[in-house]
């Protein structure tokens, strides 16, 4: 009797083995899944191996990417994930570390180097390109005239920085263009003007006015009254940025875009004249709409 009831008994253990077993193989691991076991603070390698030994349908888009990073999941366990979607390991042939995520340099939240780039999708393909900076090596003054036939001294002299050429190399065609920021937080802001900058709030977007042969943006108003220093108002493009993490920031315009010639102006370049924006550090683009 005590036999049988012993055969009976095992038949049950290794029965709800079996079902466990069956259900943990119907189990899909998705984005949530990892985002969840992420926030209640398991190691990242005993996530990787949940990955590795379970079914899995994870979303690798460029917008699922950004919120796993939101997310806090480790880089490690996205290339898991990225590794499980694809079938291909992203370790390196020379088995260092992953790249960022996947390696490709037209993914935004893989490692760049220090910039800034333009981000473009066309066709469900992806395309960064890094801004180059240009550098005003000369400025004029506007106004002098109309100052002085102005009474009691009330007409303005302008300042103006100005960039070679009527307009920049790269030109894009979108109103409302995306930009991610690599930069260097690790000095929390403490760089001088020669290091790398660590937030975009060090940069302000501005509109050139376009004139024969170069762009001109006006940096300084004095009258006999006074004087006042600092980009115009009617120069400067309000911007939005967004923080993902290790010194990376999606950055857009909070207006759309005019038809028109801009750039990113380094706010603490221009050691060479300050005051003149002579050597003033621009990463210029142009909008225009036509191809």
């Amino acid at each position: 009797m005590r036999s049988r009831i012993f055969v009976l008994s095992l038949a049950i253990v290794l029965a709800f083995g079996a079902l466990n077993a069956a259900i943990a193989q119907d189990e899909v691991m998705t984005n949530d899944e990892v985002i969840s076991l992420t926030k209640a603070g398991l190691a990242g390698s005993v996530i990787i191996g949940k990955i590795r030994t379970s079914k899995s349908n994870f979303d690798m888009s460029t917008d699922a990417l950004i919120k796993l990073k939101q997310a806090g999941v480790g880089d490690d366990v996205v290339g898991a994930m990225l590794e499980a979607k694809t079938g291909r390991s992203t370790e390196s042939s020379s088995g260092a570390a992953p790249v960022g995520a996947t390696g490709d340099p037209n993914d935004p939240m893989a490692k760049h180097s220090y910039g800034i780039y333009l981000y473009e999708e066309d066709g469900g393909q992806r395309k960064m390109t890094q801004l180059q900076p240009n550098v005003s090596a000369q400025n004029r003054t506007g106004g002098a005239f109309t100052a002085g036939i102005t009474p009691f001294g009330l007409g303005k002299v302008k300042t103006k920085a100005n960039l070679p050429g009527r307009n920049a190399s790269l030109q894009i065609r979108s109103t409302s263009p995306v930009f991610y920021f690599y930069l260097d937080v690790s000095s929390g802001g403490l760089n001088t003007a020669s290091g790398i900058p660590s937030t975009p709030n060090e940069f302000t977007l501005v509109r050139f006015n376009q004139r024969s042969d170069n762009r001109e943006v006006t940096i300084a108003k004095a009258n006999s009254w006074g004087g006042k220093g600092g980009l115009s108002d009617e120069y400067v493009v309000p911007l939005k940025a967004e923080d993902l993490g290790n010194g990376v920031f999606r950055v857009t315009a909070a207006v759309d875009l005019k038809k028109g010639e801009y750039g990113f102006y380094l706010v603490n370049s221009g050691n060479s004249n300050t005051s003149a924006g002579v050597g003033s550090k621009f990463f210029d683009f142009g909008v225009n709409m036509t191809p």
